[in-house]
């Protein structure tokens, strides 16, 4: 993978061992971050439903948790 002299100056700068090393802690603090705006925006999402929306949301989980109880 070609990268710049400058990326290579920032990546050298994080102070991993190897670059691979540096880069796949910055993915996996990129991948993090992704998750947690995902999780906050159906956080969002479920409460900005009505009562109603909610019950039924509710009522079609407790439907799929029956449906794999007893799976093993």
């Amino acid at each position: 993978m070609k990268v710049s002299v400058a990326t290579r100056e920032r990546l050298r700068a994080l102070g991993g061992a190897t670059y691979e090393d540096t880069i796949s802690a910055a993915l996996d603090v990129l991948e993090a971050e992704r998750f947690w705006e995902r999780a906050e925006a159906a956080a969002a999402w479920r409460a900005s439903l009505s009562s109603e929306q909610q019950a039924g949301l509710a009522a079609r989980e407790r439907d799929v948790d029956r449906a794999f109880d007893g799976i093993e």
